[in-house]
């Protein structure tokens, strides 16, 4: 499959790169990451994402200040990363040839050419194990990409996911030219004031079930204009709730601007997530997931989780 992706490459004229939309580190490292290695060799790359506000915090990355949020009139291929459904790409199917990576095992196989690996710990892995095996020449910008995709995706290497493969692909990323160091401050140490505020609102809404092993919370529109935050800066705060000591299972509601809401989902030990979300059209991995809803009776919504998540 990886030489049979690789053709689809040198035989397109016009590539475009993908991810999900409102992105997070995996999704844009990983295309970033590829960026970089096909504009090393001299090929025609166009990184694109439906979202017109990202994520600041990614912004050291090479190749950021490239991504577009308009789809490009010629492309004969597409490649899409960390994305489990092609409608989340937020684009319609046109004449081009559609590749798939991905390592969501809730992934629905939308690609001419899907390489899905479920044991992988990031996207941005399975791309990195692909050109490795290709023998493409990784340089630094495309490392640096690669591997704070991977640190993003596991919480720097605190999730369930990490075992030894995981320390094996960093290793060879930092071989390749990426900087730990480098890629740590700037992912973890510019954190703005606005976010801060908003975790601040955020513990305020919190509320506890079940003796305290389900926390839920919620982030609105009026939160976001009240604290200046933006819509990236709520992305973290599922798991800071999960952070509590007697919660099991953490649920954030994130009104989005055209009044839909965005469910995350995050378990600790013994609930899989991902059965959850797909009770509601949503997906993702045992321990992360979410979906999407029109539901506006949230003390509904929150009684029908709490109800699939099986915590009596």
């Amino acid at each position: 499959m990886f030489k049979e992706i690789w053709q689809e490459i040198e035989n397109a004229k016009h590539i475009v790169l993908a991810s999900h939309k409102n992105p997070d580190g995996d999704a844009l490292g990983s295309s970033l990451g590829f960026y970089n290695v096909l504009k090393s060799l001299g090929k025609n790359a166009y990184v694109f994402n439906v979202t017109k506000q990202l994520p600041p915090k990614f912004d050291f990355l090479e190749g950021f200040s490239k991504i577009k949020s308009n789809f490009p009139l010629k492309c004969d291929l597409l490649i899409s990363f960390d994305c489990g459904h092609f409608d989340r790409l937020g684009i319609d199917r046109r004449d081009f040839t559609l590749i798939n990576i991905d390592h969501h095992k809730s992934n629905t196989l939308f690609g001419d050419i899907n390489l899905v690996d479920t044991l992988a710990a990031s996207s941005s892995a399975v791309v990195f194990e692909m050109l490795n095996s290709l023998n493409i020449k990784i340089g630094r910008d495309a490392a640096n990409c690669f591997y704070a995709a991977l640190v993003e995706d596991t919480g720097f290497f605190s999730y369930e996911s990490v075992n030894k493969e995981v320390f094996d692909i960093a290793s060879k990323m930092v071989d390749a030219g990426a900087d730990p160091f480098f890629v740590a401050k700037n992912l973890r140490e510019r954190n703005s004031l606005g976010r801060m505020r908003l975790t601040s609102l955020f513990i305020d809404s919190l509320k506890l079930y079940k003796n305290g092993t389900i926390a839920c919370g919620r982030v609105t529109q009026e939160m976001f204009k009240k604290t200046g935050a933006l819509r990236s800066d709520a992305e973290h705060l599922c798991n800071l709730a999960r952070s509590l000591a007697t919660v099991e299972l953490s649920i954030l509601y994130i009104e989005e601007s055209n009044g839909r809401i965005k469910v995350s989902l995050r378990s600790k030990n013994f609930i899989d997530v991902s059965k959850i979300a797909l009770k509601f059209n949503g997906g993702g991995h045992k321990r992360s997931a979410g979906f999407e809803t029109d539901e506006k009776d949230l003390y509904l919504l929150t009684r029908k989780i709490i109800r699939e998540s099986g915590i009596l």
